[in-house]
């Protein structure tokens, strides 16, 4: 019983210095022919705004950055011509953790946002 007693604070300690895993994200916004807002949660935690100038749809929009497993993730864009479209990526460790996209809807925000998953 009583090694009962020291086994079982050490397993606790053992537990609770378990560190989680880090991983690879990437925002990455596309197809956007015109230019677009964005937001995104940084890698500080913060919600960062601002304007991605582009002049046709091969241009390309990433943000890259090392996070933990559990850590909130999240990007929206919106663009402002009709005849554009957007395409919203968020990859954990390169591979399509989620998506969304939008053509021809200047009004809507396109939003992907999640937990990392453990």
């Amino acid at each position: 019983m009583k090694k009962i007693i020291y086994i079982l604070p050490f397993i606790f300690i053992m537990v609770a210095c378990q560190k989680d895993k880090e991983v690879k994200v990437s925002y990455i916004v596309t197809k956007a022919i015109s230019g677009f807002d964005i937001s995104y949660r940084n890698a500080d935690g913060k919600v960062m705004s601002e304007w991605v100038n582009t002049s046709s749809a091969e241009d390309r929009w990433n943000y890259n950055f090392t996070a933990s497993e559990g850590d909130i993730v999240y990007v929206s864009a919106r663009y402002y011509d009709i005849t554009s479209a957007i395409n919203v990526q968020i990859l954990v460790d390169g591979k399509v953790y989620k998506q969304g996209s939008s053509v021809h809807d200047t009004v809507s925000y396109v939003t992907v946002s999640g937990t990392i998953p453990y």
